[in-house]
């Protein structure tokens, strides 16, 4: 890259600008000291053409920068224009034998200055191919069209002029490399300063990858992810990596990351190639707040649109559940007075008060749909032991295979009075997601107290639960089950029962294979109302 950054564009062409000109001037100053016989073999026409080729060129640059406004001069186009016109200048004062051949050098320091090393080699390679040109000039009579030949004591006076010009110039060269350099170094310093502020005040992760390892990080990354200075980078698991040398627009990944406080924090992943395609540059920014604001609006996006169709579907059952209840009410008094058997008219007696009881429970919870959903524990149906209620369920999920599920309860346990309806609804989901996941197995219920507290369990004989499934369980709508088969508000909505009598409802994978719901009540009985929501 070029040493030279200006930051006025302009300003580096004025001053090349004023380089050419004095060079013109020196070259004029030359012509006339050999019109004046100071240098007799010093051939004026193709000094004369040297100046006006300078002339031209430099003025051709002045005109561009104004009319086309391209202040970016071509440095390699116009080291060849210098340096061609130098040649002509040496040649016509002699080739090889004229002592300002050391000019050759001055083209090869301006291309580095200005140009750096994509100018510097082409304008080297056509400096030597003048000086093997002026060489052969000086030796070969057809090539030869001047000669150096001043008159005393000019020849050694020219001789010096020639040396002390030649480490004038290198030595200001030198100085204007020496002091771009160290623009250059402040410059870039200043540019990381800069750099590393803007990116801390934004709480960012950086690190550089270079040939798949890490070339540099930031604090903030450092503090992040540790001290990974030269180790390989890699992508998160089921990312794509990027191809440095083919992509252009970054690419985003998500990660769960301890935080400070040891809690999980969420932070978006951005990589993308730098400038020069060689290397890439990772970004860790922390969205969790970002995230889980969007997730909560999302979940209460959900629950609005659950609860406009749960009451507009909970309107819609009220009529038939009314029928029903008016029909089976109709069949227990006609059992009452119709002639059968004991054991058949206490059986379907039990049959058709089990359908009004039921029919009465499900008009409740509509009713409770059509106020409020925290009515969904509403107490008004009386408390009755646990066993009844653990019976109900089963018989509402299993009515024809009862014999599927083991009831193991404590004494005590089974006689422990609640509400009747949350903990049939708790019940009844948790056999339901028990006889979904394993259809003909087993499912045990068993009950024991431990200190001032009931547990109770519900445990299938399925495959158990994933680690994905185990950190969303109690969300609402998510659900293992395959499309169509559940709503994923089963769990949510015991979870909800269950808390509202004083409990805590909880699953994990059994060692010994599938899983276990774990229900705890209180001894004491069901906590007030209030009490619950606090």
């Amino acid at each position: 890259m070029p040493l030279l950054t200006a930051p006025d564009r302009y300003a580096r062409l004025r001053w090349l600008s004023r380089l050419r000109w004095l060079a013109l001037v020196g070259v004029a100053l030359a012509g006339a000291i050999g019109a004046a016989g100071v240098v007799p073999g010093l051939n004026l026409t193709v000094v004369g053409l040297a100046v006006a080729l300078g002339i031209s060129s430099n003025l051709y640059v002045l005109w561009r920068s104004r009319h086309l406004g391209d202040t970016d001069d071509r440095h390699v186009g116009q080291a060849l224009l210098d340096t061609g016109a130098l040649t002509l200048v040496v040649w016509a004062g002699g080739g090889a034998e004229c002592p300002f051949i050391s000019f050759y050098v001055f083209p090869v320091l301006l291309a580095a200055l200005l140009g750096g090393g994509r100018a510097v080699w082409p304008t080297g390679a056509i400096s030597a191919l003048g000086v093997a040109f002026q060489v052969a000039a000086a030796h070969i009579p057809s090539l030869r069209i001047g000669r150096w030949n001043p008159t005393e004591p000019w020849d050694a006076a020219l001789t010096v002029v020639a040396v002390v010009m030649t480490v004038g110039m290198a030595a200001y060269f030198a100085a204007r490399f020496t002091d771009t350099l160290r623009q250059q170094i402040h410059a870039r310093r200043q540019a990381d300063v800069m750099l590393r502020l803007a990116f801390e005040g934004l709480g960012a992760g950086l690190e550089v990858i270079e040939r798949d390892h890490i070339a540099w990080q930031n604090p903030q990354a450092e503090r992040l992810l540790g001290h990974r200075l030269e180790r390989r980078w890699r992508w998160p698991e089921g990312t794509r990596p990027l191809d440095p040398g083919a992509a252009s627009a970054p690419r985003q990944a998500e990660l769960v990351l301890p935080g400070d406080d040891g809690s999980e924090r969420i932070y978006e992943l951005l990589v993308f190639p730098l400038p020069d395609q060689a290397r890439l540059m990772a970004i860790y920014l922390d969205r969790t707040t970002e995230v889980l604001n969007r997730r909560q609006w999302m979940l209460t996006e959900r629950l609005a649109s659950l609860g406009r169709t749960v009451q507009g579907v909970a309107h819609e059952l009220n009529t038939p559940l009314a029928t029903i209840q008016t029909l089976g009410r109709d069949v227990l008094d006609a059992l009452s007075t119709a002639e059968l058997a004991p054991a058949l008219s206490e059986d379907l007696g039990e049959s058709a008060q089990m359908i009004v009881d039921e029919v009465q429970r499900c008009r409740r919870i509509t009713h409770a749909l059509l106020g409020r959903m925290e009515h969904l524990d509403d107490r008004a149906a009386g408390e009755a032991p646990l066993h009844i209620a653990i019976e109900r369920a089963v018989a509402v999920v299993l009515p024809h295979a009862r014999d599927e599920v083991q009831v193991q309860l404590a004494p005590d346990v089974a006689e422990a009075h609640f509400p009747l309806d949350p903990v049939v609804q708790i019940f009844v989901n948790l056999l339901q997601n028990a006889c979904d996941v394993a259809p003909a197995a087993s499912v045990t219920v068993a009950g024991a107290r431990v200190a001032d507290r009931w547990q109770l369990s519900v445990r299938d004989r399925g495959p158990g639960l994933g680690t994905e499934a185990l950190a969303h369980l109690f969300e609402p709508f998510f659900t293992t089950k395959p499309p169509g088969r559940g709503t994923g508000l089963g769990l949510y909505t015991s979870y909800a029962l269950a808390r509202g009598l004083g409990g805590q409802l909880a699953l994990e994978t059994h060692p010994e294979g599938g899983a276990i719901a774990r229900l705890s009540l209180p001894v004491s009985g069901p906590s007030t109302p209030a009490a619950a929501s606090a």
